[in-house]
């Protein structure tokens, strides 16, 4: 299918180290899934690199916006300085969307993400549809990051728990000398787990963020008795 054509919208760092980009979708027939990805092409460049002017992004913003969210923490890449330097209105080129954890139809079955870094990215796409849409999931978001100013819409996911009943939130951060978190310290972990998750049978699972949180994570969920068809994986 043809390539749909947006526009860039605004971009500014949303904390130390992410970048986040907005582009307007209006009239471009676009239409994606929650947890889903696509690929962004820049049009007329500035900066090039070996690397190309495509890039693969995890679409961050629900599909009942009319603009879409991306967001990046590789900050020095010819896209990243094309993203930064063109000017707003510049046309891209968005693939047809793909990705392996789409949100689950039912909603009867709850939801757990277990999440990394910018591997949070598809997962405020989900939530953001389950709440603004006040649709009926029980869903629970573990994010681990190294610290708090690397947890990007950590702000987003704390409103959202406090506003939505359906909506559990809890993030954790390796730094145990930050005497101003509130929340947990240290990995997703069994215990963790166990003492937020009533049945650990029930929920579908995602687990989205580099390669060796992901492949901890599903070891761990199938070494807890969980069925490897109710687990869905992203790795970025």
């Amino acid at each position: 299918m043809a390539e749909k054509i947006i526009t860039l919208k605004d971009r500014k760092l949303i904390n130390e180290n992410t970048l986040a980009m907005w582009f307007d979708k209006k009239g471009s027939g676009f239409e994606f899934e929650p947890g889903q990805y696509a690929k962004i092409t820049l049009l007329e460049p500035i900066h090039n690199d070996d690397e190309g002017n495509s890039r693969l992004f995890s679409i961050s913003t629900a599909p009942t916006k009319d603009y879409l969210m991306f967001t990046t923490r590789a900050l020095d890449s010819a896209f990243n300085k094309n993203i930064l330097e063109l000017p707003i209105g510049t046309k891209a080129t968005i693939s047809e969307p793909g990705g392996n954890t789409v949100l689950h139809k039912d909603s009867g079955i709850s939801a757990v993400f277990l999440i990394g870094g910018i591997g949070i990215t598809p997962v405020r796409c989900m939530v953001e549809y389950i709440v603004e849409s006040k649709l009926p999931y029980d869903a629970t978001l573990f994010y681990s990051n190294p610290n708090a100013e690397s947890m990007a819409f950590f702000e987003d996911f704390e409103n959202w728990a406090r506003v939505y009943d359906g909506f559990k939130f809890i993030p954790t951060i390796d730094d145990s000398s930050n005497k101003n978190w509130k929340y947990n310290v240290g990995y997703i972990n069994k215990e963790l787990i166990l003492k937020n998750i009533p049945d650990i049978n029930k929920p579908i699972y995602y687990i989205v963020g580099p390669l060796a949180m992901v492949d901890a994570m599903e070891i761990l969920l199938l070494d807890m008795g969980i069925s490897k068809d109710k687990i869905k994986l992203e790795r970025f």
